[in-house]
Order: structure tokens, then sequence, then C-alpha cells
């Protein structure tokens, strides 16, 4: 997945692994999401896409802990649609819909 530009949001879900993964600019977190809205992409089906979102951001590091502790009540909260926002300095924020 495209970054989300600053000051934009994205709309996702998250449908698949959750994990930590060594990149090239070092490890990220990764997610398989799919990906219903995001202002980089021209059209997106309503039924979404599948793809993967990589970040170093302290979002995605507090998301990928409080996922692995295996809460029942996030594991099924997250299969709903959040929205992926990220701040004009940067800065990522995800709060569910």
């Amino acid at each position: 997945m495209r970054e989300v530009p600053p000051g934009k949001h994205a709309v996702i879900s998250f449908t698949g692994t959750m994990k930590v993964v060594d990149t090239e600019w070092g490890e990220k977190c990764s997610f398989t999401v799919t990906l219903y809205s995001h202002p980089s992409y021209d059209h997106i089906p309503d039924e979404g896409v599948t793809t993967v979102w990589q970040s170093k951001s302290k979002c995605a590091e507090q998301l990928l802990a409080a996922a692995s502790e295996g809460m029942t009540a996030l594991t099924k909260a997250l299969k709903e649609k959040w929205k992926l926002t990220r701040t004009e300095e940067g800065t990522y924020f995800i709060d569910q819909l």
C-alpha cells in the first residue's frame, strides 16, 4: 500500500497476517489489509483490494503489540473498517469507523 499523504486518510480493515518484517529500511510492522479508500489510488472497487500496509510508526507498533495479546474484542473489531489518518507532520493515527 502506498504511504498516506500528509493531511489525508485511508480506510482499511485488517484481514490477514500481522507481523514484524525486515525491509531495506529496517524492521517494519506489516499488516495484510483490505483497502477501501486512499487518496493516492484513482479507483478502488467497493469491495476493496487486498494489500499490505508496512510502517515503522508508533501507531503500527502499538497496534501490533495489542493485536499480539489475542484480545477477542480487538481481533473481531480489526475486521471492521478503520480510518488511517496521517497528520500534516507525518504522524499516523487509527480510529474505528
